[in-house]
């Protein structure tokens, strides 16, 4: 991951877990002291831990709940890349009782699910990103006015798209959060609003300018 990527995700999971994570188990963590979070003491433990319950299944488990799940933003390539990627990393993030909770609506259950974005899923969206956006540049309706270059265009388009999103990518997350309490895939919401097709249009036309100019100059 790029230098820059290191301090945007740092700014965001900063900004999750004082949003979402109880600050008595935040404080405790930082202290090296093991307490009970406020979830673990308002909701106690429901389920005996499985010991055959390894990383491995709970990273297993997660990628066939996470392809299972409708997307209404990624196609199936760029969903398979973010949840693999999500899956590889989430068995040894989340214990097994943060699993068992991963899809309940409970204050355990929510505090799984932002450990879960904040240290596995951020670290894995820029690949889907990257891939979306310039499969949807390739589509655009100012792309059929290119006959040669439209790979040149997109590319530019989804290079701009990738300093937007990094400046940007705690608010985008935290708004998805926000709008789907439940959710384990927050670029969703951003990715299905008008503001992101317009600016990614905006890019393109930009970018074709770009080339134009390179080519007659």
């Amino acid at each position: 991951m790029k230098p820059t990527h290191h301090i945007i995700y740092s700014t965001l999971i900063i900004a999750l877990l004082s949003l979402f994570i109880p600050h008595g188990y935040v404080n405790a963590q930082s202290a090296g002291d093991e307490v009970q979070s406020l979830g673990e003491i308002l909701n106690p433990k429901a389920d005996e831990q499985d010991p055959s319950n390894t990383p491995k299944d709970r990273g297993n488990t997660y990628f066939k709940n996470c392809m299972a799940t409708e997307s209404l933003a990624f196609d199936n390539d760029e969903k398979e890349l973010l949840c693999a990627c999500t899956a590889s990393k989430v068995g040894e993030i989340l214990t097994d009782e943060d699993f068992a909770h991963l899809y309940r609506d409970t204050l355990i259950g929510k505090e799984a699910r932002m450990k879960m974005i904040t240290f596995a899923y951020t670290d894995c969206m820029e690949y889907a990103i990257k891939k979306k956006v310039y499969k949807d540049c390739r589509v655009l309706p100012i792309m059929k006015m290119i006959k040669h270059g439209k790979s040149t265009v997109c590319k530019c388009a989804a290079g701009h798209y990738d300093k937007l999103i990094n400046s940007a990518a705690a608010k985008i997350i935290m708004d998805g959060v926000k709008h789907h309490p439940m959710t384990l895939n927050p670029l969703e919401y951003y990715f299905t609003t008008d503001g992101y097709y317009q600016t990614l249009s905006g890019f393109g036309k930009v970018c074709r300018s770009q080339m134009a100019y390179d080519k007659y100059n």
